[in-house]
């Protein structure tokens, strides 16, 4: 999995959101972190009682994407949390902890309005932010690929069924030309940049290797792009199975979801979808 670090390192330097894949058990989940980067190692600020920060306690693997204009850095690695909650972890990894001053200088300087807004819903919303309760956490890649943008078709056709179920001010998302897929492999999770039809995921064709082994269970992630305070974060996760299709001369990776995670703010929801009854004849 490597290609020109120098690559990966202009991607890396610019970008601004991860789009973070772990294993939740019964499947894939994908959602974006703003992110400070050290070397290849990326590093983000969560709640610990964050979904995310509660598996990756269990569940270490994990797998992320960063974009940019034209190419994606895919990786693949584990991840260590660092909490004021728990002390005694922390001081075991004394070494590793050395780096996170550096870490939260680089995270606030890429996202010095972001910082602001998290100081400003933290007096709405207070008890997202007590000290013991934020959870640094670092991503440590052992294999990683710059690979292309797939191409992508003018207009996503999505499900009424999906557009129902969400939110007027969500339902556009699903829509979105481009996301991020969510896989897991024997290896652990996969987060992979995507063209998006409404049906049918484009993947690049550098990841072919990746997910010849990957299990049925899927997501693709579409969210709102980067808005200052934690409170204004919008996006949709589409749920379920499936496989690997042709899609002109790409591989493509047929989607049928059955049920939604959609976050607004500090609010996050879980509906199943309701399937159309099929007509009588």
């Amino acid at each position: 999995m490597t290609r020109a670090r120098s690559d990966a390192s202009r991607i890396l330097s610019r970008g601004r959101l991860a789009y973070v894949a772990i294993d939740v058990g019964t499947g894939p989940l994908v959602t974006p972190v703003l992110y400070g980067a050290l070397g290849e190692d990326l590093w983000f600020v969560t709640n610990r009682q964050a979904l995310k920060a509660r598996v990756l306690a269990r569940r270490p693997a994990a797998g992320w994407v960063v974009s940019g204009d034209d190419s994606s850095v895919v990786a693949a690695g584990e991840a260590q949390l660092f909490s004021l909650s728990d002390p005694r972890a922390a001081l075991a990894r004394v070494a590793e902890l050395a780096h996170a001053p550096a870490a939260l200088v680089s995270w606030a300087k890429r996202n010095p309005r972001q910082v602001a807004g998290f100081l400003g819903d933290s007096v709405v919303r207070p008890s997202r932010a007590l000290p013991q309760d934020v959870v640094l956490v670092r991503l440590r890649p052992t294999a990683s690929v710059v690979v292309d943008r797939p191409a992508h078709v003018e207009d996503a056709e999505v499900s009424p069924a999906v557009t129902s179920a969400l939110p007027e001010a969500l339902a556009h998302l699903p829509a979105t030309p481009y996301g991020v897929l969510g896989l897991v492999t024997p290896q652990g999770p996969l987060a992979l940049p995507i063209a998006w039809d409404g049906t049918t995921a484009t993947l690049p064709d550098q990841v072919a290797d990746l997910v010849r082994d990957a299990g049925p269970s899927v997501c693709v992630t579409f969210d709102d792009p980067v808005r200052n305070r934690p409170t204004q974060q919008r996006g949709v996760v589409l749920r379920g199975s499936g496989g690997p299709v042709l899609a002109g001369t790409s591989t493509g990776w047929a989607v049928d979801a059955t049920r939604i995670t959609y976050w607004d703010g500090f609010d996050t929801r879980t509906v199943t979808l309701t399937r159309e009854p099929v007509p009588t004849p």
